[in-house]
């Protein structure tokens, strides 16, 4: 056997670091309430760093070692690797970033905060929640929005602003840059929101990757508009509607479910990468969906559903 019996021992730094990733999300599997990827995403540029040190530790390691022939059947002394010793710090560091920073990316917070119409009485409504959140919509307010909200601290509350001119007014929530990625675990933000029957009037939703549920039942909106990136959406539209609205739902959801009123005239038109629509309650007429009600009705609801929707649930009860 070469080297006198002993056999070469190859590089420890994949394997170390295979270990340390494998333990992180270990333990972040096991307190979901601690999220890996705020450290990982910030920091990564360290491993490079330190995985090149460790390259040329060995480089210069190599050029100023001296050539001393070793004597005949003698095992050469074991000598630790550049790049092991800077997976070995890599680690270090990685366990000292990750245990500083994971209460400040994980705690969260809860605020309540509502907003007077002020003499309004049509507003428009815009929302924009970062990817990853749990939105809720409802009516039934004494205001005109009251809301509940929990986020993240590192995150930062969201920002309200409501500006109004006479009787029309104009309402905005939206929500800071996040500086940790949601999708890959911890707690999301949730936003429960119940809004004026009355005075809200248009409704735009932004949100990206999350769920969406809006029960509009008893709203008085003319106009919803829903823009979500990929997830899920569940909207409630029935109820006894007094003026004509028109809903458009479009991103790329992974699915939606819409639930339509019965008593009022519904006109429904699905275009773009649109998946398996099932029906219930309406028929088909020529390009579009309606309902019984629909052309004898003195209110309609026009439905447009457009981009990559996979699969939608339609429902007029």
């Amino acid at each position: 056997m070469a080297n006198g019996g002993q056999r070469s021992r190859g590089p420890l730094t994949g394997a170390i670091l295979l270990i340390a990733i494998g333990a992180i999300f270990m333990y972040a599997n096991l307190r979901p309430d601690w999220n890996p990827w705020p450290v990982i995403s910030r920091y990564w540029p360290v491993l490079l760093i330190v995985l090149g040190l460790g390259k040329l530790i060995d480089a210069l390691r190599s050029n100023s070692a001296p050539r001393i022939p070793s004597a005949p059947g003698a095992a050469p002394a074991p000598r630790r690797r550049g790049g092991e010793t800077a997976a070995i710090l890599l680690v270090v560091l990685l366990l000292v970033f990750a245990a500083a920073g994971s209460r400040r990316f994980s705690r969260m917070s809860h605020e309540t905060q509502t907003v007077d119409a002020q003499g309004a009485d049509s507003v428009r409504m815009s929302i924009e929640m970062s990817p990853g959140g749990h939105l809720s919509i409802s009516g039934g307010a004494a205001k005109l929005l009251e809301g509940n909200f929990d986020f993240r601290e590192a995150d930062g509350g969201p920002q309200i602003s409501y500006d109004h001119s006479g009787k029309e007014g104009n309402l905005s929530i939206s929500q800071p840059q996040s500086h940790s990625l949601r999708l890959f675990g911890g707690r999301a933000d949730t936003w429960n929101l119940r809004l004026n029957n009355d005075v809200a009037r248009e409704l735009r939703v932004e949100m990206g990757a999350g769920q969406g549920d809006l029960n509009l039942k008893g709203v008085h909106l003319t106009k919803v508009t829903v823009d979500i990136g990929a997830g899920e959406i569940n909207a409630d539209l029935t109820g006894d509607w007094k003026e004509k609205v028109d809903v458009r739902i479009e991103g790329g959801v992974g699915s939606a479910t819409v639930r339509l009123p019965r008593d009022v005239g519904v006109r429904v038109h699905a275009e773009g990468g649109i998946g398996s629509i099932d029906v219930r309650g309406l028929h088909k007429h020529n390009d579009y969906y309606v309902n019984d009600a629909y052309g004898t009705s003195p209110v309609t609801m026009n439905v447009s559903i457009e981009g990559g929707v996979g699969e939608i649930r339609l429902i007029s009860q």
